[in-house]
């Protein structure tokens, strides 16, 4: 009888290991299907997200009126696909979500245009050469008048470049500016008469950041004084009745500005879009990061001339324009001082008015030139400039501005959230 009770205890513990090894297996087995099937579709979700990132980039998708557009996936015809693509400034904004069931992914960009050609130089044709003097260089295509250029003497300095002067093809400009987008100008001018009255005052707390893939958010600032907040970053929208100062301390990330003056004080750094109607000033030792705009929106109905300045040894990486629809002829005043760089575009309707040294990496597009020597004023002439388009990243992307022949799809600028 002993023999046989211990036989049945063992038979009893075998049995009892088995039972729990085949329950951990058949578990172990639940649990890595489902959760290969967890990682199947996150990677459906993130192929759907790719197709969506895509479908949003392409020359022909619009952008989302009623907020946004929702579509089956085009990939699984079962996960939902939602995306909003809106005009930030002179980029575009995109966010795309891919769902199934309580499974999201999400992304969010800031989207622009290729450069849609090399062009380093181009100036109003107004039956008058262009003068070269100095240490300037002139890399890139070059659209000038009819009457050419030529070298000069400047304060006993001759020209000291390449005999072609041009390191590349020379073409002829015309007697304006090339075709931009006008949609996009009426289109800001537009967000701050409609969007003023019913914009919330600007709060007392020291930081304002609002994500990309809620609906963007509206503040005012009801008199000239100093936007206080220690960080403005994300989706906002900051509108002045009168002069905005942004100090150096603020912290500038992704936010419009659009006021009548705009002033960003010495050694200010940061990156966003700031938009002016009567003057923009930016100070000394100014920062601004790609990707960044600085724009005056002139009306024709404000008599001139209208000046955006920026301060010596400040760095502008991405585009400055001073802009007006017809050009008085006291026209209006883009002045960079002293050192500046600007990596990307510089486009003057108007006079450009610079203190050399000046270094653009990118192009430079103006009416017309000016600058100030100890002897005299100088029109039209290139003195000790680097006009150099291979400077610019390979990898940079443009706001939109200048129209195309055809759409053209969109790139990447920046991932934002």
């Amino acid at each position: 009888m002993m023999v046989k009770a211990s036989a049945l205890h063992l038979v009893l513990v075998i049995t009892l290991v088995i039972t729990v090894l085949l329950g951990s297996l058949i578990y172990l087995h639940f649990f890595y299907r489902e959760q290969q099937q967890k990682i199947d579709r996150w990677d459906m979700l993130a192929q759907d997200l790719e197709a969506g990132t895509s479908l949003a980039l392409s020359a022909y998708f619009p952008h989302t009126q009623s907020g946004e557009t929702l579509l089956l996936s085009p990939i699984t015809l079962r996960d939902s696909l939602r995306i909003e693509k809106k005009q930030w400034g002179f980029l575009d904004a995109v966010t795309v979500h891919s769902w199934r069931g309580q499974d999201t992914l999400k992304r969010s960009f800031l989207s622009g245009i290729q450069p849609k050609d090399s062009t380093v130089l181009y100036i109003v044709d107004e039956d008058r050469p262009l003068s070269i003097s100095g240490k300037t260089v002139i890399q890139g295509t070059a659209f000038l008048p009819q009457s050419g250029i030529r070298p000069a003497f400047v304060d006993g300095e001759y020209y000291q470049g390449i005999e072609k002067m041009v390191d590349g093809q020379i073409k002829e400009s015309s007697q304006a500016l090339p075709d931009y987008e006008v949609e996009r100008i009426n289109a800001i001018k537009s967000l701050y008469t409609e969007k003023l009255p019913e914009s919330a005052d600007v709060p007392s707390n020291h930081s304002l950041r609002h994500s990309f893939f809620e609906a963007t958010r509206y503040y005012h600032l009801p008199q000239a004084a100093p936007l206080l907040a220690d960080s403005i970053s994300g989706n906002l929208v900051i509108l002045a009745d009168s002069t905005v100062h942004i100090s150096a301390q603020t912290v500038w990330e992704d936010a419009i500005v659009i006021a009548p003056h705009i002033k960003l004080e010495d050694d200010f750094s940061g990156n966003g879009q700031f938009f002016a109607f009567d003057s923009l000033t930016v100070g000394k030792n100014v920062a601004l990061r790609y990707p960044s705009v600085l724009a005056l929106l002139t009306a024709d109905s404000l008599n001139g001339p209208l000046k955006l300045t920026v301060g010596e040894n400040s760095r502008i990486q991405g585009m400055v324009l001073l802009h007006r629809a017809n050009i008085p002829d006291q026209m209006d005043l883009l002045e960079l001082q002293k050192n500046v760089t600007v990596e990307g575009e510089l486009i003057s309707f108007g006079l450009l008015k610079y203190t050399d040294p000046l270094t653009v990496k990118g192009g430079l597009y103006a009416h017309r030139l000016i600058i100030q020597r100890p002897s005299s004023l100088y029109e039209n002439y290139l003195i000790s400039l680097n006009l150099e388009r291979n400077k610019l990243h390979p990898y940079y992307i443009a706001p939109f501005f200048w129209t195309t022949e055809e759409p053209a799809p969109q790139k990447i600028v920046k991932w934002l959230n």
